[in-house]
């Protein structure tokens, strides 16, 4: 196994344990989801844990895709110049090589972790809202995932 199958293989690893974390937090919340601005002023804290939960590790998953798997993944497929590429170059290589179906999806997810750390509790009603939408979004983000394991790990059975 090559040192880049080996990275691989970790930051694989680190996702589906975020995954698995995403996946319990999930089903816990799906009790008060969707939420209100009323249900947002009377979350339990164990309510409150679940979010922060699932916020975390939905951010945790976000980078480990971004900044480690798709970089890795190409840098697997011998692409050039991988580290001195901008973001973008690199969602549009995975784009154009089908491993990743729409960057305009990597950026929305984006976006909406963006609103998030820049809504406050001040503002119950926005904060339900963006919950909410990012709930919803779990699917998006595990399929982006998803999609560039199947990839791999299509490419290393072919290799074997």
């Amino acid at each position: 196994m090559s040192y880049l199958e080996i990275k691989l293989e970790r930051i694989l690893n680190e996702c589906d344990k975020h995954i698995l974390r995403i996946d319990r937090a999930h089903q816990r919340m799906a009790s008060f989801i969707p939420l209100t601005k009323q249900g947002y002023l009377n979350l339990t804290e164990q309510n409150i844990a679940d979010i922060d939960q699932f916020l975390y590790r939905f951010g945790k998953l976000q980078d480990a895709v971004g900044e480690k798997l798709f970089p890795f993944i190409l840098m697997f497929l011998r692409e050039e110049n991988i580290r001195s590429k901008a973001f973008i170059d690199i969602l549009n290589r995975l784009e154009k090589l089908e491993i990743l179906d729409s960057k305009e999806d990597w950026f929305e997810l984006r976006k909406i972790r963006n609103d998030l750390s820049h809504n406050y509790d001040d503002n119950p009603a926005e904060m339900a809202s963006t919950i909410n939408y990012i709930y919803e979004k779990k699917e998006t983000l595990e399929s982006i995932y998803l999609k560039v394991k199947q990839f791999y790990m299509k490419k290393t059975k072919i290799k074997e």
